[in-house]
């Protein structure tokens, strides 16, 4: 089972900008090509940054990410143990690759109680999509695998955005990908954003040692 989890959560994570000042909580909903939308719910506090969502199925999947220290944490409560994973492969992947390009449209739009202008983040292949960023929240992380049952595969406009503002509306193809529903400012508890107590850290190198 341990093995299957830590298989299937084999993440990158998309690395936007610096630290942000924006401290609360975001629900938005995500979906992948051909994917059902998802409800995420996504905490900021201190540079940190906790998200939450249903695995396919109907498991509680948890991240915690700290750009700061170039790690994320996934827990895995049924073992009361959680996984230590560097972050930040993706960005240099996204290096040796074309970026997409970006055209701002003037458009905007009320989501959430924030205001967003859309951009149009056209890809390498020419796929484009049209995005509504706010100022003010910070800039978006999302850790990603395209993996059956965990989050959507990362996208062109993830990486484009850079510290530029956070996503509030995602539009490709005629398709909602991206949307938030719910962003709240107040006072986090730093608990979130750690290992709750009793989780053990898995030893993934013992793990390998002890493969036959």
């Amino acid at each position: 089972m341990i093995r299957r989890t830590a298989s299937a959560l084999v993440l990158s994570a998309t690395v936007l900008g610096a630290q942000s000042p924006f401290e609360g909580s975001i629900v938005m909903n995500m979906a992948g090509d051909g994917g059902k939308p998802r409800e995420v719910s996504y905490f900021v506090r201190g540079g940190k940054i906790r998200m939450e969502m249903a695995g396919a199925r109907g498991e509680q999947m948890t991240m915690i990410m700290n750009p700061a220290a170039k790690e994320m944490l996934i827990l895995m409560p049924a073992q009361k143990m959680y996984m230590v994973q560097a972050i930040g492969a993706a960005v240099d992947a996204a290096a040796t690759s074309k970026p997409p390009t970006i055209a701002r449209t003037g458009k905007t739009e009320t989501i959430a109680g924030y205001k967003c202008e859309y951009v149009k983040v056209t890809a390498e292949d020419g796929i484009s999509s049209d995005v509504c960023v706010a100022k003010g929240i910070g800039a978006f992380r999302m850790p990603s695998s395209g993996a059956r049952g965990g989050p959507p595969k990362a996208e062109p406009w993830q990486g484009a955005l850079g510290d530029g503002g956070f996503p509030l509306k995602v539009v490709k193809g005629g398709k909602v990908m991206h949307e938030v529903t719910k962003l709240e400012k107040k006072t986090l508890d730093a608990a979130q954003f750690e290992p709750p107590e009793g989780f053990r850290k898995m030893d993934m190198g013992g793990m390998m040692r002890r493969r036959p």
